[in-house]
């Protein structure tokens, strides 16, 4: 058995004997620092006992993937809302070069903002982005801002999760009040769940540290371990369905897969307009029914692991240096 899974089952044992230390913890979101999602998960995980610094977009900025400012000198308005918490926009009056689409204030600049800025000589243990309004599974992760602002921290050297609570997309399309309010009603629950999620995690991580320091740093596995009892900067994806606590079904461990219950495609009307519109989601296949959107789909709770790497597995990038090793410039 390898070691890591080893090491692994061997805390998971003690785990429910073990209370996590407060984590110093940076929360952010895509819908903005004001939005219901974000304040849930706060009173969440202060009520747990975590200090925490929210910074936020200043404005919604759903979709928009891992934009940020790419522009060096562009200025950022950076404001406060209250003691711990921040908002970060583009400054007033701006307007996008000609020409230009540009994105300012984006969830990415927020993580920015906080570990470089706001808590650089405080680092947080842990970066929160979310609940966000709809779940960010399957191909929406790629367009998430929630997702790709805990993707960015993890890149920076932080662990981080990502949180989302789901929609009922058939509610929503025929009564859009009731659709909204079911999401919302949905979010108190989805940052409990994801402040246990997290006490759980921590324990895991304490305990490997503490297994660290009493060896001297032999302990290999544990030494490598972040606070969330996950090897380096390795994050969660919580994805969380749009009902009352007693309906869920329970929690899924799941991939990310290539099928959602939420399809977008550009279509051409008769007007000759292109817009992109919802569309059907096809039948999944067997392998989809196992992966993240279905799951959630049946009423569970969904946890994935992201590590926010971008590279392939050695075995793939030895069989891409076969295919290409001889090409020169």
């Amino acid at each position: 058995m390898h070691t890591l899974l080893k090491s692994a089952i061997g805390l998971a044992a003690l785990s429910l004997s073990l209370q996590a230390s407060a984590l110093n913890i940076l929360l952010t979101n895509d819908d903005g620092c004001r939005a219901p999602g974000i304040d849930a998960v706060y009173q969440a995980l202060v009520a747990a006992g975590h200090q925490v610094t929210l910074v936020g977009p200043q404005n919604d900025s759903s979709g928009i993937g891992a934009a940020s400012v790419v522009n060096p000198g562009q200025a950022l308005a950076v404001t406060q809302l209250a003691q711990g918490k921040y908002c970060v926009g583009a400054p007033a009056g701006y307007t996008p070069p000609a020409g230009k689409n540009s994105a300012i204030g984006t969830p990415v600049d927020a993580v920015n903002v906080g570990l470089d800025l706001l808590l650089k000589d405080n680092r947080p243990d842990l970066v929160v982005s979310g609940t966000n309004f709809g779940d960010n599974v399957g191909p929406l992760t790629q367009m998430s801002g929630t997702v790709n602002a805990a993707v960015r921290a993890m890149f920076k050297g932080v662990p981080a999760v990502a949180v989302s609570t789901g929609i009922d997309l058939h509610l929503i399309s025929q009564d859009p009040q009731a659709g909204y309010l079911k999401t919302l009603n949905a979010m108190d629950d989805t940052a409990r769940f994801a402040a246990k999620v997290i006490e759980r995690a921590a324990a895991i991580g304490a305990e490997a540290r503490r297994v660290c320091d009493t060896s001297g740093g032999k302990a290999k596995a544990q030494c490598a371990t972040n606070v969330l009892g996950l090897p380096g900067t390795t994050g969660l994806n919580i994805n969380y369905p749009a009902l009352e606590a007693g309906q869920v079904t329970g929690v899924a461990f799941a991939p990310i897969g290539d099928w959602g219950n939420v399809a977008f495609a550009p279509q051409q009307g008769a007007d000759g307009v292109i817009r992109v519109n919802l569309v059907p989601p096809p039948t999944p296949t067997d392998e989809q029914m196992q992966a993240d959107a279905y799951q959630l789909s049946l009423g569970n709770a969904v946890i994935t692991v992201i590590d926010g790497n971008m590279t392939a597995s050695p075995l793939l990038q030895a069989q891409a240096k076969l295919i290409l090793g001889d090409l020169t410039p």
